[in-house]
């Protein structure tokens, strides 16, 4: 949605709108599929049900191929998109404590909300946790600031760091996602219980699968490399877009107060 907010498809006002109604389905999707229930979400880790597996592997795959065709159709600028820098053991790091968190208290921060909405108090409880651990590493942010910024990479995208174009990688990850969902349902079919796992038609697996492959391949062999060598934005909100997203209020000028020199702030706490 941001890079549609930023080609100036509507204004600010109406994003926050559109935010707070795509959030409202997002929830009730991840609700109605089950996923605000801590032994659905868990099922994974015992090899009875691959259901998170396929939900987040099928969003990998929706937003590589959405981000692709809608550049290509000129709908979305890549260079806008906003992309996380990489701090390689920080974030290796935070996936591990995220995964043992998963593990222990069944749930991540987005289906812990969906649960405690639910009416579930284990939910609640997850989110209470995950509060105080915010505030906790706030508190130690200046301790934990060296660790934090190691491994800098930069902005890190996989066809650069492949050195593959863009559409082969889009393809790479289609046949990456089709792999996992059939190894996954072969080990769910031996761990899981037959009677309460989805059942799914062959016939619209091959077409799904078949459709999957085709538009990858579209890309693969059509994908301009052009579209996507552009600079990508390192920051969300670069200071020379600002006045053009109407996000800078015009406003008198205001005279800043007179300091002295008896007390400086020498460094951020992290507070």
């Amino acid at each position: 949605m941001g890079p549609l907010y930023k080609l100036g498809w509507f204004d600010f006002a109406y994003s926050l709108q559109i935010a707070g109604l795509v959030g409202f389905l997002f929830g009730f999707v991840l609700e109605r599929a089950g996923f605000g229930d801590a032994r659905k979400l868990t099922a994974i880790f015992y090899l009875r049900d691959f259901a998170v597996l396929k939900v987040m592997f099928t969003a990998i795959v929706v937003c590589v191929l959405g981000l692709l065709y809608f550049s290509l159709f000129g709908w979305i600028d890549l260079s806008r998109v906003y992309i996380l820098p990489t701090y390689i053991w920080p974030q290796i790091a935070g996936g591990l404590i995220l995964g043992v968190g998963f593990v222990m208290g069944g749930y991540c921060p987005t289906t812990s909300i969906v649960a405690t909405v639910s009416g579930k108090l284990d939910g609640l409880v997850f989110i209470v946790g995950m509060g105080l651990g915010s505030i906790i590493f706030a508190e130690l942010f200046p301790l934990l600031r060296g660790f934090y910024e190691a491994g800098s990479m930069g902005t890190v995208r996989l066809p650069d760091f492949l050195n593959l174009r863009p559409g082969v990688v889009a393809l790479l990850v289609c046949f990456m996602a089709l792999c996992a969902f059939s190894a996954a349902e072969r080990v769910e079919l031996i761990f899981g219980n037959p009677d309460e796992l989805p059942k799914g038609s062959r016939k619209m697996k091959i077409v799904a699968s078949g459709t999957l492959i085709f538009l990858g391949l579209i890309l693969a062999v059509g994908y301009p490399k052009a579209l996507y060598e552009q600079k990508p934005v390192s920051t969300p909100f670069p200071t020379e877009e600002r006045g053009s997203l109407n996000l800078q209020q015009k406003t008198a000028p205001v005279e800043k107060p007179k300091t002295t020199d008896s007390f400086k702030i020498v460094e951020d706490e992290g507070c």
